[in-house]
């Protein structure tokens, strides 16, 4: 019984340590900034220690190295009663205790410093601590020396500072939502104590039966999992300005990937024994299989269960979130609009028996050939003999094509060896021109193409068309989400900060201008007058934390202050040397460099980048929104 026992203590007290070291992960990993999310990531790192410790005692076998695990495993043990101080401080920073947290700031160092004086008279091999060896058999530990009861009250303390400040902070919660978690944080607070305190130096082990004692411990290792996940889970929200759907999505996410998988990988391999014994076969080969059987169905099994949470988490929004989910797979990608231009280019070439064929279409830099089959040379050499801005105001002034499919032959403009058809919108708009080498057997006898391959070729073209105008209206929408993503993602800050807010916070929430939906306009207006003028020297950007941090470098002047700054955002968007030119990297980049830091005309920088004004107008606004992201990461990079 007790050998059963011990394995499920090992067991459990493994599963306390994946799931521990995974969310210490997690937090530090989503908001390290938060001093709420590093007093946590300190508890969950004494956790971490003092369980690893106790994996490792379960296989030693030598006395000496037990002793050091034994006394190694104070790091851990000596850390949480500090990290509980540093919580609760961080705790009252939320509170209206605020400029008293900040004074009591030395509180934390002098936890820190007393917590660091216990671990010295552990590591030392000191018996004022904790004295005695370690015993032999399933419960390993020390016994208490003369001060443990020190050690003990610094342990009260820390725990009861931290209980203080949970119930202040939930008791001055502005919103519902924030008041929740402070309720799931005062119920499980205590987790890490329960994991690290060394309960056991208080009894002697040989008066009470070693089951027992396994016993307790495995339902003392049950209650920490439960608890440390509530307890980040709480956490999570602190200072991370994202929508609460997505942080619990986060969260579930990593606890699928990280301590589920892990907890069913130590299961498997704790049933090693089990299987040898049962199937007579060496230990290696069962862990070659169970680990190749694991690492495809446990993903599989992970992808099964996850919607059926993310329904739960999106409960109110899964309409839009089921269908955002599967845009993906409706949507029609430009390289699909390639590759459909181009089968329809090799089917029409075929009908016609000849090899060459493109087709011209809108581009970044206005009309271009989008797509060709054949030798590409002859294309090349059309384009040169026949300039498409010269040549497509005579392919648009075309009559439009038969609506039953068949072109006329007057719809069909040849010249330098290619047929060319115009391409039209349902309604009309003209898209570009489909051009094909004239077969030479007709361009000699001046006859027109026959009815069937005109019928083809009006059929296919229409696809084209279609394919064309779809890509186009998606362009636009596109466009449209990527201009309302800077206003998105102002309001979804907004919102977290206030659901977040203290009231201290709500006065510089008000004065906080990159959570303005208008932050973008105001990031361009800055930039039209960035070389002088009321929207650059009157601009609520003045305000920023960056720039006033280099105020002092600037001579004072809070207006060169803000070129500076947005001559750094531009800055921070150049691409790599090595990236294409002709990348969209590099056409903001030259578009914002041309427009505002070198003070050219839009006729000029639209020339320069080979662009319509209309499209010059478009990309403007997508650079601005780009220069308007780096600013946000800019200032929240401030402290």
């Amino acid at each position: 019984m007790t050998i059963i026992l011990e394995q499920v203590n090992q067991l459990l007290s493994a599963a306390v340590l994946i799931v521990t070291f995974s969310l210490l992960t997690y937090i530090a990993l989503q908001n390290w900034r938060n001093d709420i999310a590093r007093a946590l990531c300190l508890l969950l790192g004494g956790v971490v220690i003092v369980y690893g410790g106790d994996l490792l005692l379960a296989r030693a076998s030598n006395k000496a190295t037990m002793i050091f695990l034994g006394r190694s495993q104070w790091f851990g043990i000596t850390l949480v009663p500090a990290a509980y101080i540093h919580l609760a401080n961080a705790l009252f920073m939320l509170s209206s205790h605020r400029a008293k947290a900040e004074r009591m700031r030395w509180l934390v160092w002098l936890a820190y410093g007393g917590s660091a004086i216990y671990l010295l008279l552990v590591i030392l091999g000191t018996d004022l601590i904790v004295s005695g060896n370690i015993p032999s058999g399933p419960v390993a530990q020390f016994s208490a020396g003369p001060f443990f009861w020190s050690y003990c009250l610094f342990f009260l303390v820390g725990i009861g500072i931290t209980l203080a400040a949970v119930i202040d902070s939930w008791r001055y919660a502005l919103t519902p939502a924030q008041r929740r978690r402070m309720g799931y944080l005062g119920a499980t607070f205590a987790a890490p104590g329960i994991g690290v305190f060394p309960f056991l130096v208080f009894g002697a082990p040989s008066t009470i039966p070693d089951s027992t004692i396994l016993i307790l411990q495995e339902i003392a290792s049950l209650i920490v999992i439960i608890m440390i996940t509530v307890m980040t889970y709480s956490v999570a929200f602190h200072g991370v300005l994202l929508p609460d759907r997505l942080i619990k999505q986060d969260f579930i996410r990593w606890w699928l990937y990280g301590p589920f998988v892990g907890i069913m990988i130590i299961l498997f391999i704790q049933a090693m024994p089990a299987f040898e014994h049962l199937l007579g076969l060496p230990r290696d080969t069962l862990i070659t299989f169970g680990v190749m059987m694991m690492t495809v169905l446990m993903p599989i099994f992970v992808s099964k269960v996850k919607p059926y949470l993310d329904a739960l988490v999106y409960l109110q929004d899964h309409e839009e979130i089921d269908y955002l989910r599967n845009l993906p797979r409706s949507t029609f990608t430009r390289a699909d609009l390639r590759s459909l231009l181009e089968n329809s280019l090799v089917a029409i070439c075929g009908a016609l028996r000849v090899e060459t064929g493109f087709v011209i279409a809108p581009g970044d830099g206005g009309f271009t050939v989008k797509a060709s089959c054949g030798v590409r040379r002859d294309v090349k050499r059309f384009v040169g003999e026949y300039p498409l801005p010269t040549l497509l105001p005579q392919v648009e002034r075309l009559p439009n094509n038969s609506t039953d499919g068949l072109p006329p032959t007057d719809a069909f403009l040849t010249c330098g060896g290619f047929c060319l058809l115009p391409l039209r919108s349902p309604d009309g708009i003209f898209l570009g021109a489909l051009g094909v080498a004239y077969p030479p057997e007709q361009l000699r006898q001046g006859s027109s193409l026959a009815q069937s391959v005109r019928h083809l070729v009006g059929v296919l073209a229409h696809q084209m068309e279609l394919a064309l105008s779809t890509v186009q209206m998606q362009q636009m929408i596109f466009d449209a989400l990527r201009g309302l993503g800077p206003e998105m993602r102002s309001l979804q800050q907004l919102s977290s900060r206030i659901e977040q807010a203290t009231s201290a916070d709500l006065e510089a929430i008000d004065g906080d201008v990159v959570t303005n939906p208008d932050f973008p306009q105001l990031v361009k207006d800055a930039l039209t007058q960035f070389w002088g003028g009321p929207k650059l020297s009157d601009s609520p950007l003045l305000g920023m934390r960056t720039v006033q941090r280099i105020l002092n470098e600037q001579g004072g002047s809070p207006t060169r202050a803000l070129q500076a700054v947005l001559r750094r955002a531009i800055g921070n968007l150049r691409p790599h040397e090595q990236l294409d030119p002709s990348a969209q990297e590099w056409l903001l980049y030259n578009l914002l460099e041309g427009r505002f830091l070198q003070r050219k005309t839009v006729r000029d920088v639209a020339n320069r980048l080979s662009m319509s004004e209309s499209d010059f107008y478009r990309k403007q606004r997508i650079a601005v929104e780009e220069v308007a992201r780096q600013l946000t990461m800019m200032e929240d990079g401030e402290p």
